[in-house]
């Protein structure tokens, strides 16, 4: 049987699992080679973007409901089920959108430059390292958990090249993106012979800043090299040092975060909606007892405000004299076998029900996580938000985060504290700014003094004796919105747990401890896949990993960067 490129581009994006259609239609640009060239290839920089972060299948399925309950940042409105961590159900959505939207997409950007004008060819430097930084982020979030992928030939074959394409190694995967990011440093650096482009209009991150490309082309480098440290730690050393040799071109503040901001209907789809997730109880309480300024920004209050309480008092539902509580941020239970107890379920997943003003009012006695913080364009009933959508990548406080864990390590000589203290400032400050971009209600303005209020606080102040423990930590609230990587903190590091300084308690079922998926869970071969044997010693070579689990589909294994 003959196959064709499009046959093999859809067992490319059903990968190693099945997932859900994309809803998004793709022009036929992406299918048709003979039509890209009335593409201008900046076109794709933008169309890759957008793809990237419009993903709202992987916010319905991937954020809300596997990642942020697994890692405790949420629950479902009831608590957390009893068997809820053995559901990987529709995970991943990365692998295929890599395939149909983003990696080719920015291939397809160069060969567009390919079919310019000779002339016309140099002022594309600089925006094709652009491309490879972005598609090199986006190649290392996908392979972060599935381990090996086709790369290397996979975006060949509508330009001569294979149609059954290897597999890269995990291994061989970083080491190349490794290279190509610092070949894109080296070049977005040099001062070419003709102006380059200006991909402003296109280039939704930094408006077509190369020296801001660089600061992020190194942040990722370092990134990678966090995945390192336990499977090649020259390796991880030697780049972080190259990395930080240079500080001109390293992120220095906020401004430097790589970040999407779009409107506030881009994420104003339904699958977006973050509607009637529970705020933790173990991150609730580890923010509330420290005060941390950033508790309004990721959970709303409960519903026992004193006009609530009010009415149901003259309900006969609350004794006379009655008053708010101090405190109305309150998390749910995350081990099922505490959120399934009798006395937890009365008092805490049964809310009241009364009319205030002519409408009826749930009064519930748990905090939700801030809806507008992932949903700008969420309608509170107080109307429709029209604030901005911020889509991290990675921040400044991430890019602090990791100076630290590394200098905490001795892998560099820097000082661990000094950068655990940045990323902390830098995190506070900068989820200041997005609750008041993202319009977030009942949120309040950080004020002078807080910040340092915070790290004054015991369970904050830097601990050299804890260093990974409170670095691990705080990395992991600020992650908030980025989960995937407060759970690659959580897998690298074992922080935090049920006895950091942040406790994340065992997780509870009938009494077992749950075991907590590590990495996306594969599909089964076929003998009929036109890439079978590409495939089948992809799976044979993964399966000899230590932990890498009973089989494929085995989401509690590890890749090969995860070891202990």
């Amino acid at each position: 049987m003959k196959w064709s490129y499009k046959t093999i581009l859809g067992l490319l994006v059903a990968g190693f699992v099945s997932t859900s259609c994309d809803k998004q239609s793709f022009v036929d640009i992406n299918k048709d080679p003979d039509a890209l060239s009335t593409v201008p290839p900046e076109n794709q920089l933008l169309n890759a973007t957008i793809s990237l972060h419009s993903q709202d299948f992987e916010a319905y399925y991937d954020t809300y409901r596997r990642i942020m309950p697994w890692m405790q940042y949420n629950t479902g409105p009831n608590g957390n089920e009893l068997a809820f961590t053995s559901n990987v159900d529709n995970f991943s959505q990365r692998y295929g959108r890599f395939y149909n939207g983003v990696g080719n997409v920015l291939y397809d950007l160069e060969k567009l430059v390919e079919r310019l004008p000779e002339a016309e060819q140099p002022r594309y430097v600089h925006m094709i390292r652009m491309a490879r930084v972005l598609r090199s982020y986006y190649a290392f979030y996908v392979s972060d958990i599935y381990g090996s992928i086709p790369y290397s030939d996979a975006f060949l074959a509508r330009y001569g090249g294979t149609l059954t394409p290897k597999y890269d190694t995990q291994q061989e995967l970083f080491n190349k993106l490794d290279a190509d990011l610092k070949e894109a440093v080296t070049v977005l650096k040099t001062t070419q012979s003709v102006a380059q482009i200006n991909p402003a209009a296109y280039d939704q991150y930094y408006a077509g800043s190369a020296t801001k490309w660089v600061k992020a082309a190194n942040a990722l480098r370092l990134k990678i090299a966090t995945r390192l440290i336990k499977r090649d730690a020259a390796k991880a050393r030697t780049i972080a040092q190259e990395v930080l040799a240079t500080p001109a071109d390293l992120m220095t503040s906020n401004a430097d975060g790589w970040v999407f901001v779009g409107r506030f209907d881009f994420t104003s789809g339904g699958n977006w909606n973050p509607d009637g997730f529970r705020a933790s109880k173990p991150l609730v309480d580890f923010m509330w007892n420290t005060k941390d300024p950033r508790l309004d920004a990721f959970f709303t209050p409960n519903r026992y405000s004193q006009t609530n309480i009010d009415a149901l008092i003259a309900a006969g539902q609350l004794p006379a004299g009655t008053k708010e509580n101090a405190r109305r941020y309150v998390g749910s239970f995350t081990s099922p076998d505490e959120a399934q107890t009798a006395t937890n379920r009365r008092a805490f997943y049964t809310p009241r029900t009364v009319t205030v003003a002519g409408q009826q009012v749930s009064v519930d006695t748990l905090s939700n996580i801030q809806p507008r913080l992932f949903q700008p364009a969420f309608n509170s009933g107080n109307g429709v938000g029209d604030g901005l959508s911020y889509l991290p990548v990675i921040t400044y406080a991430d890019f602090c985060f990791m100076r630290a864990e590394l200098a905490a390590r001795t892998i560099t000589t820097e000082s661990a504290k000094d950068w655990y203290e940045a990323g902390v400032r830098s995190s506070i400050t900068w989820f200041d700014e997005v609750a008041k971009g993202s319009k977030i209600e009942n949120y309040t303005a950080l004020t002078a003094g807080e910040i340092d209020a915070y790290l004054a606080r015991p369970e904050v102040a830097f601990n050299s004796a804890k260093a990974i423990e409170q670095i691990a930590s705080q990395a992991y609230i600020n992650y908030f919105n980025k989960v995937n990587e407060g759970w690659a903190v959580w897998k690298r590091t074992g922080f935090p747990n049920s006895t950091s300084v942040l406790a994340l308690p065992d997780m509870r079922s009938n009494g077992a401890v749950l075991g907590l998926p590590r990495r996306a869970p594969l599909g089964l071969l076929n003998t009929t896949d036109p890439n079978y044997t590409n495939k089948k010693s992809a799976y044979d070579a993964m399966a000899a990993i230590t932990g890498w689990g009973r089989d494929p589909q085995d989401a509690t294994g590890r890749v090969w960067w995860d070891q202990q």
